[in-house]
């Protein structure tokens, strides 16, 4: 199947919504040999004063991003890089949105790249990822 992808600056990529629970943080604390117990642990958040609720792993809240990404390019195999920086925590009964925009596109690489602007936001709207990931387009329209 060959996607076609309209890129220009300030394209937005489609928003997905995201609700973040329990069981998946306890899976990736397994397969990421993750030994924090604020991802599993009530307890240990309480006494980390962080509230009462379990905390989402950074790298999941970047796996948000990029499935946001991905559902707009059509191929994982797109992305060709990704900076990003944590801005809040998610826990376990947040309602988020991921997103993000075209900031540039770069034509003179075959296939076109562009580099978008991301985000990973809370339902009140406070962004708690941001950075860019950069995208071959699957068809540049060239």
């Amino acid at each position: 199947m060959t996607v076609t992808v309209t890129a220009e600056f300030g394209t937005e990529i489609p928003p997905i919504q995201v609700h973040v629970e329990s069981a998946p943080m306890k899976v990736f604390t397994l397969i990421t040999d993750d030994p924090n117990p604020i991802h599993w642990d009530p307890d240990a958040v309480r006494a980390a004063g962080l509230g009462d609720r379990v905390i989402n792993q950074g790298g999941l809240n970047v796996g948000y991003v990029l499935n946001a990404v991905t559902a707009w390019t059509g191929s994982r195999a797109s992305i060709i890089g990704t900076k990003v920086r944590f801005l809040g925590n998610a826990f376990a009964g947040d309602d988020l949105v991921a997103g993000g925009a075209v900031a540039s596109i770069d034509h003179s690489t075959t296939p076109s790249t562009a580099t978008l602007n991301v985000w990973l936001r809370h339902e009140d709207g406070a962004d708690l990822l941001a950075g860019t990931v950069t995208v071959r387009l699957p068809d540049s329209g060239k």
